[in-house]
């Protein structure tokens, strides 16, 4: 197959919309779908050579799994390995630990499977995965695994013809398009991270390959064709958001403009033989490969991301990175191929098994904790220091409800005696081995209701991007079970409150808002906040009829994960400080849930909770006390965190 000048210049265009986007340069909203155009291109190449050699009868599976490992498997191992040296030295056990399992699965080409299976309330931050766009990768091998014995197959028993594939690549296109918007509304994640829901595209590729003789354009026409094929894929790279479905009806655009770039095949066009993106072309795998652990990188430093000269330094060293990637890695693997033939291939393989072997370690050994000082050890650990029954009693606890083989609290203590209810969210489990530790004190246990991201109240919604969340039904279960309790057993409120209103404090997520009784979140702000603290107070009030009600104040939010963070101030050696906010932060993020709560207080019974005098002292709120964490994360308190409001708890107990 000749080269094709248009098809590397496309390359170019592909792999700058990618960085541009994921160093957040200004006006690349959509550089995502650079992905996209890369899927299409795959799907031309591997069509070419499947096809082609079959026609031939000279296709050999072996030669062309082998051909694509000496493509990608190289550079690949090069990144893992530097990005495993890197973090020896600069990361802590648990970071340390996920890069190995990271970089061991994309190695092994299923990190997309471990990133739609990580995906979740507590998953680490994408920005903290340095090995997360190599599920594109997995993606990729998995199509080349399935796909020439998909046309082989073909060929054997309905016979080698063209018509044969097109029929092929028409059923396994339309059954993956059919299958986007089907997933996309119940396992977005999904969607987006496996092959099923990906493979029309690189399909579309395919289809190209096998139709193109059937065009001939001249130079005019062809090039025509190329510019409204470019102008689909920047349009997109410019306007489109994240808010779409993706893959889906949209990212037809993209797919449909790179195909058309190829179709055109305009290989002598002043857009195919410029020089930049026949070089950026040419780099392509490896400046992709490179560029997003520099994005990781410049959080990892506290770099301003929005800097135009922290943008404009991460792009170049993407293309410097990619360049010597390139050179050192990628044509040198071939050309050892070449070379040694079977012996050539053996050494490559020798380094991506050593790096496997190697991260297969890490990962046993806890991150390989021991080559770090004590006090960084000590400071990581603590993001492991939550209830040890948290999947079980938070993350399961929905499934239980909905599966209905199974009651959907969890009792804590040995005691029968149940001495209180806590019904809340994350952040109740969060608080769990505080009360816990203060029912123990009364000889009492504890019951807990609760699931992430579900606020406690009757009536809360919670929506995903099409469908309601099951918080509203799950908190009617809970509000039934709580009728087989005396009521004389209290109940304990603890939630994320500020969370349901304002959204998170770190990150816009605005499906964590809430509207009632099935009505999606207000859009109005101040409207908003009023409507959530009258359905506080009142949900508050309704609950104390029956029974007394505790409410706890909102827990602070800190800014930064706290063990990541003082973790890697140690490392660094920048001499760390306590994580804290000001109380004047916390009070004006937590305005209207402590007014709500307030309110209930005053005009019901309600008795509220302040964890603030055990948490705060000389007007700031600490995540930390003497380098040592009080938080798993970012807003939850670890168990250690949580029984410094042990005090708070334990007259409740006293009073039942």
């Amino acid at each position: 197959m000749r080269f094709r000048q248009d098809i590397n210049a496309l390359r170019g265009v592909a792999v700058a919309l990618v960085a541009l986007f994921h160093f957040q340069t200004p006006g690349f909203n959509g550089g995502f779908i650079g992905v996209d155009v890369f899927f299409v291109i795959s799907g031309y190449l591997m069509t070419s050579i499947v096809v082609g050699r079959l026609e031939q009868g000279r296709f050999s599976l072996w030669d062309f799994y082998v051909a694509r490992f000496t493509r990608i498997v190289p550079a690949l191992a090069a990144l893992a390995a530097v990005l495993m040296l890197f973090g020896w030295f600069y990361l802590d056990q648990r970071a340390y630990k996920l890069l190995a399992e990271h970089a061991g699965a994309s190695l092994l080409f299923i990190s997309n499977f471990v990133f739609w299976r990580e995906a979740g309330y507590f998953d680490a931050s994408s920005q903290t995965k340095w090995m997360l766009h190599t599920w594109s990768l997995g993606v990729e091998w998995q199509f080349y695994m399935v796909y020439p014995i998909i046309l082989m197959l073909g060929a054997r028993v309905f016979g080698n013809k063209r018509g044969v594939f097109q029929v092929l690549l028409v059923l396994i296109g339309l059954v993956s398009f059919a299958l986007d918007p089907v997933i996309a509304r119940n396992a977005p994640e999904a969607n987006f991270f496996l092959l099923p829901t990906r493979a029309w595209e690189m399909v579309m590729g395919g289809f190209v390959m096998l139709n193109a003789g059937r065009f001939k354009f001249d130079a005019r026409t062809a090039a025509i064709l190329q510019a409204i094929g470019l102008a689909a894929i920047l349009c997109a790279g410019l306007f489109f958001t994240e808010a779409y479905d993706w893959p889906g009806v949209m990212t037809l655009v993209p797919a449909l403009g790179a195909a058309l770039v190829i179709l055109a095949a305009a290989n002598d066009s002043a857009f195919s033989t410029f020089v930049p993106l026949q070089l950026l072309g040419r780099w392509s795998y490896s400046i992709y490969l490179w560029h997003w652990p520099l994005t990781v990188l410049i959080r990892y430093l506290d770099l301003p991301p929005h800097d135009p000269a922290v943008i404009a330094g991460g792009l170049a060293l993407s293309v410097l990175l990619g360049f010597l990637s390139y050179e050192l890695a990628e044509r040198r693997a071939a050309g050892l191929r070449e070379r040694f033939g079977l012996r050539g291939l053996a050494t490559l393989a020798s380094a991506p098994i050593a790096v496997v072997l190697a991260c297969t370690g890490v990962t046993f050994s806890n991150g390989a904790a021991a080559r770090l000082p004590n006090q960084v050890r000590l400071a990581s650990a603590e993001s492991s220091d939550f209830d040890p029954r948290r999947v079980e009693c938070l993350n399961k606890s929905v499934q239980r409800m909905l599966d209905g083989s199974a009651q959907i609290g969890c009792k804590y203590g040995d005691s029968p005696k149940i001495g209180a209810i806590v019904w809340g969210d994350s952040h109740g489990n969060a608080v769990i081995p505080g009360i816990v530790d203060a029912a123990a004190l009364a000889n009492d246990s504890v019951m807990f209701y609760g699931t992430s991201g579900c606020p406690p109240f009757v009536g809360a919604s919670r929506f995903g991007k099409y469908t309601e969340e099951p918080c509203r039904k799950f908190a009617k279960q809970v509000s039934e079970d709580l009728k087989q309790y005396p009521p004389s057993v209290p109940v304990i409120v603890v939630a994320r409150f500020s969370m349901y209103v304002d959204g998170k404090n770190t990150i816009d997520d605005p499906t964590m808002l809430i509207g009632f009784n099935g009505e999606r979140p207000i859009a109005d702000p101040v409207e908003r906040r009023a409507r959530f603290a009258s359905f506080l107070t009142r949900d508050l009030c309704t609950l104390a009829q029956s029974r007394p009600v505790y409410a706890l104040m909102p827990i602070p939010e800190m800014n930064e994960d706290v063990p990541n963070m003082l973790a890697k101030s140690l490392i660094l050696g920048r001499h760390p400080v306590d994580v804290s906010v000001t109380e004047t932060a916390y009070y004006k993020r937590n305005a209207v849930a402590r007014a709500a709560i307030e309110d209930a207080a005053a005009n019901c019974g309600v008795k509220a909770l302040d964890p603030l005098p055990l948490l705060c002292r000389d007007g700031r709120c600490y995540g930390s006390q003497a380098l040592i964490p009080l938080y798993i994360d970012s807003d939850h308190l670890s168990a250690r965190g949580s029984r410094r409001l042990t005090p708070l708890f334990r007259p409740l107990f006293d009073a039942s």
